[in-house]
């Protein structure tokens, strides 16, 4: 059981090479969010906010071990941390974001890999995503029903881009054999 838990160097090597084109990406999504301003104060602002969780998906999709789905998600913020405005606080958000995916692999005892799974984790990372959110944002003091959107289309986001989207991206992957040295067949 622990060799199997054990992390191997191409294990490693993905990590750090997936955390830093995720990083890449959010630097990009940064720019393309800010369309979504006007929707801020209607709650649905956090609909595309999903693909600020990809992190804590793609990485345990291909790296299934203890930890990828934090480390991944906490090393992607990090890197986007140094190329966009919100420097050291996306490692606080990246952290977060990661336990939320991670408590999800980590209830399944790291043996469970379906669809379902991935959906939960995306919605379990945006669910913390939103606490820390709330608390930083002082949601407190907005009306309840845009609580209510926005938690909904946060955790709708969550299970669509992070969740399900991931699952169908790493399956793409996973048909062309490129991750042959990472996932186990499981027929």
């Amino acid at each position: 059981m622990t060799a199997t838990k054990a992390w191997k160097i191409n294990e490693v090597v993905t990590l750090v090479i997936l955390a830093v084109a995720i990083g890449a990406l959010w630097w990009g999504w940064t720019f393309l969010s800010a369309f979504t301003k006007p929707l801020k104060a209607l709650g649905l602002s956090y609909l595309t906010a999903g693909i600020w969780l990809v992190g804590g998906t793609i990485i345990p999709f291909f790296i299934r071990k203890p930890g990828a789905a934090f480390l991944g998600e906490t090393l992607a913020a990090g890197i986007e941390g140094f190329i966009t405005p919100w420097g050291i606080t996306a490692l606080i958000w990246g952290a977060v974001q990661g336990a939320g995916a991670e408590v999800v692999f980590l209830a399944t005892g790291y043996r469970r890999y379906t669809p379902g799974l991935f959906i939960l984790a995306g919605m379990s990372s945006a669910l913390f995503s939103w606490i820390l959110d709330f608390f930083y944002s002082q949601y407190w003091t907005l009306a309840p029903g845009v609580l209510a959107l926005q938690l909904g289309s946060f955790l709708l986001s969550g299970a669509l881009l992070a969740g399900l989207g991931v699952w169908f991206l790493g399956q793409s992957v996973v048909r062309t054999g490129a991750a042959r040295s990472l996932i186990p067949r499981e027929d």
